[in-house]
């Protein structure tokens, strides 16, 4: 799509106020629009002062598809810029764009709720939908209220220039003529004088032409079966379009071209509705200069009504003058929000418009807030005189809740089958309540229970009992109406006692405690002893009270035959907090399992033998080197024993972000360890300190021949090339085409395979460079991002050096 055509879009929809086209220009899908398009298209309408509901508003106006606008807003939603903000109004402050609605009223009640805290028992509400009665039911982009042309013509639709009439005859004779209603009001038939139309109904219409026709087709007067009868049937083909003005408190204030069977709801959808200043009760239409009828917006939101919701005609003018008087209602009410009052209107209206009190409302009155003079003042209404109470401007209406409070309930808690409230009856007693409630569980304390009961609903006073002599009916208590019952469970009475247990089991873990339990039990429950367990070494650590503070604790060494009974059967229990220890069999220790790989005869995974079992051990177990094996390469891929997993592994990242060293240690598997294999198998090597004590996890790796040298990093062209002895790094780089612009040079490295790594070197004005052997790896790092200096560090910086010229000029005189 052109730009050209964007433009043209503009202009319809902004610039031009007063006509309205039924489709969107040119067919123009808003999908179709670039970014760039749909910015230049709202930068527009901002420099001509709209806002996005009143952009949104007058495209829908304009006959612009709901769904076309609905994209369009959307797009330009995602832009950079907020559409939302106060700035798009290009600084104006506009009523029509400011959708909150501003209320003080008690946080503790229902509706009006939410926003910044005023002061105690007050909060301030901004609330970004509109709780103006009506106002939210034009800014609705997903209904329409133009008029459907596809039915048939009302019999009362007046007739004017403009207007499309369908003739048909058929019968006798058939014959069908298509005509336009002319500027003076008629329409002309051949044979036939001009017949005048302008001002009649439909049905008349139809009348008159019927009457004109009968002079040349006699047929028309034939009965129904007669031969020579002819039909007549008079149609619209299209309506006329006519000119409205709308004037006053709405969004878009102008002239429209409407369709003619639109009526006054029609145009003022059309122009976005009331604002939140304008009045939805009595919305005027002016014809000729007289007032013709009021359309009640209330009325067709409540009951569906089309009184006053007239069909226009040519230069209608419709009026929305300012709100006579608004009164704001909130709380336990089905719509709390503000609703204009006509001034013969009392409460009871205000009660209809909300759709009635909530379940929970209080029903007997009312809190009203009213303006007197320079303050405010406090009055209650009863609900029994709505019908006779007049509101103000600007009240203020509370519906409040009921109390959160019965009259006739007891409650039981705790270690009973059926805690909850009941039934208060005269003379209750505490057994009965028991009784109700199923009775105590099985771990329910005993001994003590606790009646919470209200003196004169304020004061709290509590009441103990024995639950044991009121289960065996020599205690009893006469209950009274809100106690509260409350019997303890009795392992909530006391610590939580735990056995725990480590070692040579299979499932080591902690257990909660149970009387009597032996060890043996506690093994069971630890899924018994592993193969390699010394059932002679079984510790017992127990917690003891020194009253000396010397002694922590006291250990039990004792022994089993390995089936799970205790030697000399000895029954030995276990106290709270115990914890057992299982002894592993002396010199155990697991298999530590290693590999080798590459060129070596046998390779594969071995166990290792021997503690202090060492590489050359691996290769001579493993067959030796195969002829192609590249000793220069050979190197130790050994475990982390630093390795962490990854729940933890996050807590390391941060720590990375904040610039923690080493961090990273903790986040490999694994590690490369540079070795010197040809060291370590020449003669005499075996017992040198190239040759490293193998550990669980190593892998040997042993490579093939290498003939080649990488080169990557900050160069321009990284390459593998050709090894060759002759050649210097510098010339490696050089055939990678040289360092890139971004190269750090000084700290050009080299890695070799084996996993050495060599960086390097200055010394004075001179820079040696690392030695290159087959398979190493030449890596050039980037220089650092160059540190800016901020707007504070530039003033402290000026700061610093004025105060330091001063004090030399001082230190001068």
């Amino acid at each position: 799509m052109s730009f050209k055509n964007v433009l043209v879009f503009i202009t319809l929809i902004i610039v031009f106020s007063v006509s309205v086209h039924a489709q969107t220009p040119g067919g123009m899908n808003i999908e179709e629009l670039t970014d760039t398009e749909v910015a230049e298209m709202w930068k527009q309408a901002q420099e001509q002062g709209f806002t996005i509901d009143q952009f949104k508003t007058l495209a829908i106006a304009r006959g612009v598809p709901s769904s076309q606008v609905n994209v369009l807003i959307t797009r330009i939603n995602t832009l950079g810029s907020s559409p939302t903000d106060a700035s798009v109004s290009g600084g104006e402050e506009s009523n029509t764009e400011n959708n909150s609605l501003e209320i003080v009223i008690d946080p503790t009640q229902d509706g009006l709720t939410g926003g910044e805290s005023m002061s105690e028992g007050e909060i301030k509400i901004d609330i970004t939908k509109s709780r103006i009665f009506g106002v939210d039911f034009f800014n609705n982009p997903n209904i329409s209220f133009a008029p459907n042309l596809n039915l048939a013509t009302p019999s009362n639709y007046e007739l004017g220039p403009g207007d499309k009439l369908v003739i048909n005859l058929w019968g006798a004779a058939e014959n069908t003529y298509n005509k336009e209603v002319d500027r003076v009001g008629a329409i002309r038939l051949e044979g036939l004088g001009p017949i005048y139309l302008s001002g009649l109904t439909m049905e008349e219409a139809n009348n008159k032409i019927e009457g004109k026709l009968k002079t040349i087709y006699s047929g028309i007067s034939a009965p129904n079966r007669s031969p020579y009868k002819i039909n007549l049937d008079v149609s619209m083909a299209s309506v006329r379009t006519v000119s409205v003005n709308i004037i006053g408190e709405v969004k878009v204030p102008g002239t429209y071209s409407l369709s003619s069977l639109s009526t006054v709801l029609n145009a003022l959808y059309a122009a976005g509705g009331p604002t939140e200043e304008g009045t939805f009760r009595s919305v005027k239409l002016v014809r000729n200069g007289h007032d013709v009828t009021y359309f009640d917006v209330y009325k067709y939101l409540m009951e569906g009504s089309q009184e006053g919701n007239r069909t226009l005609q040519d230069q209608d003018v419709i009026i929305v003058s300012p709100y006579l008087s608004r009164i704001t209602i909130g709380g336990a009410v089905k719509k709390p929000g503000s609703f204009e009052l006509k001034p013969n209107e009392k409460l009871k209206d205000l009660l209809r418009f909300v759709s009635g009190f909530k379940s929970d409302a209080y029903r007997e009155r009312l809190i009203l807030e009213r303006i007197n003079g320079d303050r405010m003042l406090i009055k209650e209404i009863l609900i029994a005189n709505a019908e006779n109470e007049t509101l103000n401007d600007g009240d203020l209406l509370r519906v409040n809740k009921i109390i959160n409070k019965f009259e006739n309930r007891i409650q039981i808690i705790g270690a009973v089958y059926r805690p909850g409230s009941y039934e208060y009856s005269e003379g209750i007693m505490l057994l009965d309540l028991i009784n109700k409630s199923a009775g105590v569980r099985e771990e329910a304390f005993l001994d003590r229970g606790l009646i919470f009961s209200t003196v004169d609903g304020v004061t709290k006073t509590s009441e103990s009992f024995s639950v044991t002599n009121v289960l065996q009916g020599t205690e009893n208590v006469i209950l009274k109406a809100n106690d509260v019952v409350t019997i303890y469970n009795k392992y909530d009475l006391k610590e939580e006692y735990t056995l725990s247990i480590d070692g040579a089991v299979n499932n080591p873990s902690s257990f909660p405690y149970i009387e009597n339990i032996t060890i043996e039990d506690l093994v069971i429950m630890a899924g018994g002893f592993k193969d390699a367990a010394d059932f002679g070494v079984i510790d017992v650590f127990r917690k003891i009270k020194d009253s000396e503070f010397e002694t922590l604790s006291k250990t039990y060494k004792l022994a089993s035959d390995g089936k799970l009974t205790i030697d000399g059967n000895e029954v030995f229990k276990l106290e709270p907090n115990d914890r057992v220890s299982v002894r592993y069999l002396k010199g155990y220790s697991e298999q530590k399992r290693v590999a080798v790989n590459g060129e070596i005869n046998f390779p594969g995974n071995y166990t290792i033998e021997m503690k202090n079992e060492r590489i050359s051990d691996l290769v001579d177990r493993a067959g030796g080197l195969s002829p192609y094996a590249f000793l220069e390469g050979a190197s130790l891929i050994r475990e982390n024993p630093y390795f962490k997993d990854a729940a933890i592994n996050n807590v390391f990242d941060n720590l990375n972000e904040t610039g923690t060293d080493g961090a990273n240690l903790n986040n490999k598997r694994s590690f490369k360890v540079g070795i010197d294999l040809e060291k370590i198998l020449e003669e005499g090597g075996k017992e040198s300190k190239y040759n490293l004590v193998l550990q669980d996890g190593d892998r040997l790796e042993i490579p093939s021949v290498k003939e080649t040298v990488k080169v990557q990093g900050q160069i321009l062209a990284p390459s593998l090339i050709r090894f060759d002895k002759v050649n210097t790094l510098k010339d490696y780089i050089n055939k990678s085409g040289g360092f890139s612009s971004k190269a750090k040079k000084s700290k050009t490295y080299v890695i070799y395979s084996n996993g050495d790594i060599a960086s390097s070197k200055n010394f004075l004005f001179f820079r040696s460079y690392p030695k290159l052997k087959p398979g190493a790896i030449i890596l050039v790092p980037a220089k650092p991002d160059p540190r800016t200096i901020t707007a504070q560090e530039i003033i402290g910086i000026t700061t610093s050096l004025t105060t330091f010229g001063l004090l030399v000029d001082r230190l001068l005189r």
